[in-house]
């Protein structure tokens, strides 16, 4: 198993690769916008603080993380590899289909419309998606108290605020609650809904 400074270099890896994506979309797409920015500095220095933390603790409090010198080890690390750049590329999707109404935090864009296109056909929060895809990579490339604390967090910030997101957006966008019937929330329904849509 891969531990210490090849640990941290993958997680800052990551975080690199997503700001790179993140920082483009958001010139490509901000100048769109009806109102604004999409950037929500808050957000962003707090994404840099907790991502500072996870890539410094395998370095200086290595005795947080699980490590095994078994040949799974380097298995399970090469799949947090694979699930990282699924995430990422599954963000980059979703916010090119997103476009200008792409915005880091709950809001309406004037103009907004029903998206329901790329990864969108399938489910309602790609992006969230794509982050608890990156969180549990993370997990699995450095199965550490400090990563699990960040995904535990993760999932629950943005399972906290999809309801109000998704009760905001069947307010104010024309056919996004019967959307809301035939996709899933993070996660692409398998079966019809009970309405045969």
């Amino acid at each position: 198993m891969l531990t210490g400074i090849h640990q941290s270099a993958a997680i800052l890896a990551t975080a690199i690769a997503y700001y790179v994506v993140d920082f483009r979309l958001i010139h490509r797409f901000d100048p769109l916008r009806a109102s604004g920015t999409s950037r929500a500095w808050d957000y962003t220095v707090m994404a840099v603080i907790g991502g500072s933390i996870v890539v410094i603790q395998p370095l200086v409090l290595p005795w947080l993380g699980v490590h095994s010198d078994a040949w799974w080890g380097v298995l399970i690390q090469a799949a947090g590899i694979a699930l990282i750049a699924a995430g990422l590329a599954l963000t980059r999707w979703a916010r090119i289909h997103l476009a200008q109404f792409f915005g880091e935090r709950v809001e309406f864009q004037p103009g907004q419309y029903l998206i329901d296109t790329g990864p969108y056909a399938y489910v309602r929060h790609p992006i969230y998606s794509s982050f608890f895809m990156i969180a549990i990579g993370l997990l699995l490339i450095n199965p550490s108290l400090t990563t699990l604390l960040v995904a535990i967090y993760i999932f629950a910030d943005f399972t906290h605020i999809t309801p109000g997101e998704e009760k905001l957006l069947a307010e104010k966008i024309p056919g996004y609650a019967e959307y809301m019937t035939r996709t899933g929330r993070f996660l692409p329904r398998l079966f019809k809904s009970p309405t045969g849509k």
